[in-house]
């Protein structure tokens, strides 16, 4: 069909020309340059890459990198402290290893004791008190079958306050332990905190820091034994003044010291003081939940004493924590600055606060829930205002979103909605506003790259599942770099299938409902489990709310969906082949032509049915492209021209304000009405909260549990949460993706391939992350046999001992490997080694000595003796054999030498239930031994009770365990040694009581 020019214009105004109101709101436009500011793909992409990054690199600094500390001598100056003389003191308590069964663990004792009198001295201060427990002996319950005694080698310094109080306000109390263990010098487990509380010491003993309250400065031996000293402490007459504690620790090898719990949001409110706050309230929260298995003394002052306090430790990395690299080489002066600093900080609100909240039974006691904000700033909530605030935003939020959809319901904008223009009359055939075009891509794009990253995150815990351990920033750059890519890719492609302007605003509306939902998840485990680790989702709905909120606020810019049908003309409406050639090729139908336009180049048989034709660039196929029901939208239609073969660039207007009426190419004709800057906006509310927040957990939690695999712990879960965490940190970019260039994408792209790769070939373990394995030898005493044990993770543990432990090759020798009973996950190899020489001049048979006698019947109960004594050790174990006819009731701990009195802790006595199947035995003196006294039940018929005895040796030092030296030498380097058990050498010698001979 020809059309003649004059026909071609009257149709075409019929439907596609403004009205006049349009007319004014759009005026007529020329070539120009478009504002940088407009979202457009270039300006997208690097404002929005930039906030990720200027997020990330501080975040990571502060992670990996403690403060340093300021110049020593205005360091003595300002708090009167030498931090390099405490650094040197690390070096001298370090230089071996100094269990409690050591030698070396008391020349440690000697030598903190003589260091801390000369700091008593050098400050002149009278008031201060050194003691040396050396008389308490306690006998506790550990756990149901199993009973502890031990004798105390603590230290107490207490420092008198002022005391100007009416009434008792409760001491405070500073811990840490100077024991380590048998494999380790105990730089930051727990030299670091030993030294610290010198410091701490010799601060508050100067006369100008006095503290108003009495402070004590306990530094115990026997934490590494089962909280040992700490629990010693609880008997001692001082325990019962001191209300408040600050217990230092050290569970890695370096790094910061992190808050790892407290016990209520008043006391954290101390360590708020301090200028580098470092950690979240997750961790006390995974403690809480048994989700970290091992503890700390910190147990004790809030459980056996009722205290009031904070849990301050170093946690990174695993890989040396209990083994030879935890020495000063691999921890620094600015890691003792950042504890002491800290420490410092926290104790003089504690040791000057005046307020009777932590009297006992003073005071209602609030969950806390707490974190740091790049390592200067600390914010505390109690969790009871946590939940009110989370239930409120749960409820309360969504009606003000309902509101504004209401609202823009009631004024005609809500075009998210809206498929088709209001009229009051007939439509020209075939239109539509297609507002909800972009509803389900941003789900399905969640939906997609969710199931990439999970399934990669699934592979690599299948074909290398280890290599976390050393490689987890690998993984982090992974699984960020799959999701950035899978996202980008699948809204480019729904981005040019179908375009459409509410992408952005429907994206944050779905990750809005979805932190809506872990929302409503941290409200059940803040009402119901008592944790507010899920801290993070407040805030993070709090951002996608607020972003939601300005998104559909942009929506009331646009014209009502009814002035799209008042601005097209009814008159004689063309057929659907005249309607889809005019309306849909469209150039700039807000442009009246002028007379002069007309003029000079009058139109022939030749002139194309398109105006401006020659601009449609890569816009027209766009712009002609049939929507899902065949049809043309409007947005469609109206699609501008690009003048280059460029997404970025587009006609444009002699001012900005001009080019801001202009729509993206492809995009529905009316979000030339949106406001073109808002998105900056949006993407400052969305991004950096959410990211801060969730980066920083996401960083604890995945060091925490990287190197967790040599400790038994199921790789999967792991794997899981590093897949968690990288949605949620990128979650807030998605909204911007599909206006990204293809740049940065097609780079990640080739960053995933490497990164997945490398993840999946490389070797887990290196020289600086070395595979942690256990070491245990046993020796029958009474045949002469011995084994030595290796445990680690199963796949690698046998190939050490067959490769590299030459013992292992001897002839005859059976290597034996099965599932360790202590260590649920790995595995045991057991063969026979080289025998140990842990009593210098005796043979093996004389040892030990075990002398069992029958001492007659207590009431329903038989009662019988033990004489254990054991040389060079003071460690011992007593077993019991379960059996129906005999089982131990109750026990009692003596001192051969008669000079010690046993304190029955308030959980000691009659066992209920489960009989008591073992007795471990710690003594302050070396060869003593202990007279084990026990009654137990009896049946005639059963025969006699019976048992062994196992005596530990743990002095790694003098070179008495050759098969730990051994395994030492000739471990490959991306491997290191931990002990296995309490004693490195444990020997064993059985007993039976024999009724027939009375004592």
């Amino acid at each position: 069909m020809r059309l003649r020019p004059s026909s071609l214009k009257t149709s075409f105004a019929r439907y596609v020309t403004p009205s006049p109101l349009s007319t004014a709101t759009m005026p007529t436009c020329g070539p120009c340059k478009l504002s940088f500011l407009h979202f457009r793909p270039l300006p997208v992409t690097i404002f929005t890459a930039i906030i990720y990054l200027a997020l990330f690199i501080p975040l990571l600094i502060i992670h990996y990198v403690p403060p340093s500390p300021p110049p020593n001598g205005s360091l003595k100056e300002s708090i009167g402290v030498d931090l390099e003389d405490t650094w040197r003191t690390l070096a001298a308590i370090t230089k071996k290893y100094h269990p409690y069964n050591s030698r070396a663990n008391d020349h440690v004792r000697s030598f903190l004791v003589d260091k801390i009198n000369h700091i008593i001295g050098k400050n002149g201060n009278n008031k201060t008190e050194v003691i040396e427990d050396n008389f308490v002996n306690v006998l506790y319950t550990g756990r149901a079958t199993v009973k502890i005694y031990f004798e105390s080698l603590n230290v107490i310094v207490k420092v008198q306050g002022t005391g100007d109080f009416e009434g008792t306000v409760g001491d405070v109390l500073v811990n840490a332990h100077y024991d380590s263990v048998s494999t380790a010098p105990g730089a930051t487990d727990d030299g670091v905190a030993v030294v610290t509380v010198l410091g701490l010491i010799d601060y508050f003993t100067q006369p100008n820091n006095t503290p108003r309250r009495d402070m004590y400065f306990l530094l115990n031996n026997g934490e590494e034994d089962y909280l040992n000293g700490a629990m010693a402490f609880t008997e001692h007459p001082l325990a019962k003044n001191c209300r408040i504690f600050l217990n230092l620790e050290g569970a890695g090898a370096g790094g910061r010291a992190t808050l790892f719990r407290s016990t209520d949001a008043e006391v954290t409110k101390f360590f708020k003081k301090s200028k580098y706050p470092f950690g979240s309230s997750l961790s006390g929260d995974a403690f809480k939940r048994g989700f970290i298995r091992s503890q700390t003394d910190y147990i004790i002052f809030d459980g056996e004493l009722g205290m009031r306090g904070l849990d301050v430790a170093f946690w990174q990395p695993r890989a040396r924590y209990h083994t030879q690299w935890d020495s000063m080489a691999f921890t620094s002066i600015n890691s003792l600055w950042h504890m002491f600093e800290t420490s410092l900080s926290s104790l003089n609100g504690m040791a000057h606060d005046g307020g009777y909240t932590f009297v006992q039974g003073s005071g209602r006691k609030h969950t806390g829930v707490w974190f740091d904000m790049f390592g200067r700033g600390f914010a505390i909530f109690q969790i009871e205002d946590m939940f009110i605030w989370t239930m409120c935003l749960l409820t309360i939020t969504p009606f003000f979103i309902f509101g504004l959809f209401y609202l823009l319901a009631r004024s005609d904008k809500l075009y998210l909605l809206a498929s088709s223009p209001k009229s009051n009359g007939p439509l020209p055939p075939r239109l539509e506003l297609a507002g909800c075009k972009g509803f389900w891509r941003p789900f399905v794009a969640i939906i997609f790259s969710t199931s990439a990253v999970v399934g990669t995150a699934l592979l690599i815990a299948k074909v290398n599942p280890m290599i976390m351990y050393s490689s987890q920033e690998a993984i982090w750059i992974c699984l960020i770099s799959l999701w950035i890519v899978t996202s980008w890719f699948s809204l480019k492609v729904a981005n040019w299938w179908r375009p459409s302007a509410t992408a952005r605003t429907w994206s944050i509306g779905w990750i809005s409902l979805i932190a809506w939902i872990l929302l409503v998840v941290n409200a059940v485990a803040e009402d119901r489990l008592d944790v507010g680790g899920m801290y993070f989702t407040i805030f993070y709905y709090m951002a996608t709310a607020l972003a939601l909120f300005f998104s559909l606020f942009d929506l009331f810019f646009l014209p009502p969906t009814s002035h799209i049908y008042d601005s097209i003309s009814h008159v004689d409406p063309l057929d659907d082949d005249d309607h889809r050639s005019l309306i849909a090729p469209s150039v700039d139908h807000t442009n009246n032509l002028s007379p002069d336009e007309e003029e000079s180049e009058p139109p022939n048989e030749h002139t194309s049915l398109l105006r401006d034709s020659s601009n449609l660039g890569r816009g027209r196929h766009i712009g002609r492209r049939p929507n899902s029901h065949g049809s043309l939208s409007i947005g469609a239609a109206s699609s501008l021209p690009t003048l280059e073969n460029n997404e970025d660039d587009e006609p444009s207007c002699s001012s900005s304000t001009l080019c801001a009426s202009r729509q993206y190419p492809g995009e529905q004709y009316w979000s030339r009405y949106l406001p073109r800057y808002t998105w900056i906006l949006q993407a400052l509310i969305l991004i950096p909260v959410p990211v801060i927040i969730t980066a920083q957990i996401a960083l604890i939690v995945g060091t925490s549990i990287a190197q967790t695999g040599a400790d038994g712990n199921n790789p999967l879960t792991a794997y899981i949460l590093y897949s968690v965490f990288t949605i949620l940190i990128l979650l807030p970019l998605q909204p911007f993706l599909h206006r990204w260039t293809r740049h940065i994408p097609l780079f990640l792209f080739f960053v995933f391939v490497g990164t997945l790769l490398y993840l999946l070939l490389a070797f887990p373990f290196s020289w600086n992350n070395p595979l942690k394995v256990y070491f245990a030898q046993t020796v029958d005493l009474k045949t002469g046999e011995n084994k030595v044990h290796l445990v680690g993770v199963s796949k690698y543990i046998k190939g050490i001992v067959e490769n590299n432990i030459p013992s292992s090759w001897a002839p005859g020798t059976d290597l034996e490997c099965k599932d360790d009973p202590l260590r649920l996950g790995l595995q045991r190899c057991s063969w026979p080694g080289k025998m140990p020489d842990v009593v210098p001049g005796h043979e093996w048979k004389k040892w030990v000595s075990v002398n069992s006698t029958y001492v007659g019947k207590s009431g329903e109960l038989k009662k019988a003796k033990l004489e254990v004594r054991a040389k060079n050790t003071r460690a011992c174990r007593v077993n019991f054999k379960k059996a129906p006819g005999h089982l131990v009731r109750r026990v009692d701990i003596f001192d051969p030498t008669g000079k010690g009195k046993t304190i029955k802790h308030k959980n000691e006595g009659k066992v209920d239930g489960d009989s008591v199947e073992q007795v471990r035995l710690w003594s302050r003196e070396w060869s003593r031994g202990w007279d084990v006294v026990f009654e137990y039940s009896h049946n005639d018929a059963e025969g006699s009770p019976e048992g062994f005895v196992e005596c530990l040796w743990s002095d790694a030092n003098d070179g008495g365990v050759k098969a730990l030296d051994e395994v030492k030498s000739y471990l490959p380097q991306w491997a290191v040694v931990s002990k296995l058990e309490d004693g490195l050498v444990i020997g064993e010698l059985g007993f039976v009581v024999d009724e027939l001979k009375k004592a």
